[in-house]
């Protein structure tokens, strides 16, 4: 329901344009946290992220944002023990009903959220350590293309590895090994 607190252990996602990201770039760039009304999708809702309109629209890089009491209750960094009231960051439901959006008229988005709040740049920091890049999505595909690192550099959502190489490398030495045991017996 429209302005309900979304609590803490939920997710929401971040659509982003991979241009966004420069070249190699794992790392979530805190610019994409600045907005003082920071628009997001709440997972509890919107099941398939990488069906939403916005992976059209070429933002095909989805974020995961974990909402936890560091984003919601900032400190002061200089005074990590004392909390911020004026910087507080509201996450709250605001659900979009088909013609509230100017952009988008024809689409309805029930799974609309917000982070509302002054953005200071511990802010956008404690927002991107509780994220990770979610996936990468060709636009009016289903499934992810790629998996891609988080901001620690540790990748999500990976494909199963292709263990065929190895195996075959590892028969070869296997051989060679036994092949010198038989010659030198």
């Amino acid at each position: 329901m429209k302005g309900d607190i979304i609590p803490n252990g939920e997710f929401l996602y971040k659509y982003v344009k991979p241009e966004t990201f420069p070249d190699d770039q794992t790392e979530i760039p805190f610019g994409i946290f600045q907005d003082e009304s920071l628009s997001c999708d709440w997972a509890a809702i919107q099941k398939n992220p990488e069906r939403s309109f916005h992976i059209a629209e070429g933002k095909n890089l989805i974020v995961r944002i974990s909402v936890c009491d560091e984003i919601k209750f900032p400190c002061n960094p200089e005074q990590p023990r004392h909390k911020q009231p004026a910087w507080e960051q509201k996450i709250e439901h605001d659900p979009i009903a088909k013609g509230e959006d100017q952009s988008h008229p024809d689409i309805a988005n029930p799974s609309h959220s917000l982070i509302n709040g002054k953005k200071k740049n511990h802010i956008t920091k404690a927002i991107a350590r509780n994220s990770v890049i979610y996936k990468k999505v060709v636009p009016g595909q289903n499934d992810p293309i790629e998996e891609v690192g988080n901001h620690d550099g540790e990748t999500t959502n990976q494909a199963p590895p292709n263990f065929l190489p190895g195996l075959i490398i590892a028969f070869v030495l296997i051989a060679i090994i036994i092949a010198f045991i038989f010659i030198l017996s």
